[in-house]
């Protein structure tokens, strides 16, 4: 990397990434005067990849520009990127539900061009923004920052740097080239702040802050200013999803460079993010996986059976953490409802899950073997396909080391008594097996690769399994080759994501954006 670290800019955003991000990808992208020593050139994707955008242009038309709702639709329809069918259907329904919520209390508010910005010069200039339709009084003195929401509320820490801002900012345009500062300008004296969030499918706003300045500085001290020091710090690079994206994707010493672990030959191409699942969700429906991917809100996606699984794989999550064997005593009995993580299972579903527990004492880590000399739950890896310019997550339910090699295990859940599995080679029907003979083979976990085995955990009531698959027989090292080829090759390919109707739309958790959506009465036939 290089530039200067002289310039420190933080959004609402950042509090969002933080959860999920890597602390040294968060540091990196709070200063915009820090870029690549070299700039890899890709090309831009054809798709509109931010969900929000356009919703964020339309709005800006009707509140700033008082043009009409349909004419700003159609405006940002013929925008580039273009937009994907799902998202024209998002972006429709989010625009009249921000601009049909009633606010309460609203009062006269009118809406702000200008952006409000914290600014503090000095050797390390420090600036704060809030990502948010901007508001105020006719005499500026009462301010309202609106978030508009397409998914779960914001965190407290997001709500405190609006409270803030709002409070402090002062008006700026936004700055171009980005690492130019803001340039702000003195504004009235405010009085009076709130943040509201909007839920842009409920149509419903709820006030998250209210109060005076004083209150807002008071909020954001205690649930803001040791989180945003934080993300100013940086800190070890954590590689996952937001790798991508990032300012250090080519020179992450942390980031493995693994060209060919999809099997794909090199050209140029969008740097993606693709996982087993999303490849799984491709080929199902290129348009479900593209919705997915841009976050568009989900309707519930789990029968009762896929619920149980989920139950049982927190559980064994839970108890393993830190290297620590399961607990017989600790295990639900199943007579009544139990829950794990967010997942609860009652009925038939509590007992199924409790057997599986107990059945999987037969084959734990943990029970039959002496302890592993280094365990990892359900830990997040991630690797450059620098061939296919795409960066490959995976997650295991386990990695343990034996002998100096690495042992990656996956749990598997079922009710069914069949021994036998739809297609007749594991690597067919459980993709992720050959995702991760795949790794194993390139030595991506390191070890004693000779040492490293791939292992399938199948929990059933009455009985639990485990099926072995060796990363270093090259038959088995060439099946797996295949099977990812053969799923991320059209992946790769794609550039459109076009839907494909059929049966499977009836549990498609994204087909009320689609515009191809058949119904549910769609017969089995129609493919």
């Amino acid at each position: 990397m290089t530039g200067n670290d002289d310039l420190i800019r933080i959004g609402t955003g950042a509090a969002v990434d933080e959860l999920f991000g890597c602390p040294s990808h968060l540091g990196v992208k709070v200063r915009p005067r820090v870029v690549p020593r070299r700039r890899p050139w890709t090309p831009r994707p054809e798709l509109e990849g931010f969900l929000l955008r356009p919703v964020t242009d339309a709005l800006d038309r009707v509140e700033h520009d008082g043009i009409d709702e349909e004419e700003a639709l159609a405006e940002v329809e013929r925008s580039s990127p273009r937009l994907h069918p799902g998202l024209i259907e998002f972006t429709r329904r989010a625009v009249h539900g921000y601009l049909s919520a009633e606010v309460p209390d609203a009062g006269e508010l009118v809406p702000v061009r200008d952006w409000w910005v914290i600014s503090r010069p000095g050797e390390r200039h420090w600036e704060l923004f809030a990502w948010g339709r901007r508001y105020h009084s006719a005499d500026g003195q009462h301010r309202e920052i609106r978030l508009a929401r397409s998914s779960n509320p914001a965190d407290e820490v997001k709500i405190a740097i609006a409270a803030h801002v709002a409070a402090f900012g002062r008006p700026a345009l936004w700055p171009r080239p980005w690492k130019e500062v803001f340039q702000t300008r003195t504004g009235p004296q405010v009085s009076y702040v709130r943040v509201v969030e909007v839920d842009l499918e409920g149509q419903r706003a709820e006030v998250r802050f209210q109060g005076t300045p004083t209150e807002a500085e008071r909020y954001y001290a205690e649930h803001g200013r040791k989180r945003v020091a934080a993300i100013v710090a940086g800190g070890p690079e954590q590689p996952g999803p937001t790798c991508a994206q990032c300012k250090q994707l080519t020179s992450c010493g942390t980031l493995q460079r693994v060209p060919g672990v999809l099997g794909l030959t090199a050209r140029p191409a969008p740097v993606r993010t693709v996982s087993v699942s999303d490849l799984r969700y491709y080929k199902t429906c290129p348009a479900q996986y593209h919705l997915r991917a841009l976050k568009l809100p989900k309707s519930y996606e789990y029968s009762g059976e896929a619920e149980l699984g989920q139950a049982v794989h927190a559980w064994l999550e839970e108890a393993h953490r830190g290297g620590r064997a399961c607990d017989p005593a600790a295990m639900p009995t199943g007579k009544i409802p139990w829950t794990a993580g967010r997942w609860r299972v009652e009925g038939q579903l509590a007992k199924d899950g409790a057997d599986m527990l107990r059945r999987h004492l037969e084959v734990c880590v943990f029970h039959q073997f002496e302890v592993p000399t280094e365990v990892r739950v359900e830990p997040r890896l991630a690797v450059h396909d620098t061939a296919a310019q795409a960066v490959v997550l995976a997650k295991p339910d386990m990695l343990y080391q034996e002998d100096g090699g690495w042992v990656w295990r996956e749990v598997k859940t079922t009710t069914s008594r069949r021994s036998r599995w739809y297609h007749d080679d594991l690597l067919d029907e459980f993709p992720q097996l050959a995702l991760a003979v795949l790794f194993l083979a390139h030595g991506v976990l390191g070890g004693e690769v000779n040492s490293a085995r791939v292992e399938l955990e199948v929990l059933r009531p009455r009985g639990a399994e485990i099926d072995v698959i060796d990363p270093t027989d090259p038959e088995r090292v060439n099946k797996a080759r295949h099977v990812v080829q053969r799923m991320a090759e059209p992946w790769r390919a794609d550039e459109a994501f076009e839907a494909r109707p059929g049966r499977d739309c009836r549990g498609c958790p994204v087909s009320k954006w689609c515009p191809s959506f058949p119904g549910v009465d769609v017969s089995n036939e129609e493919e």
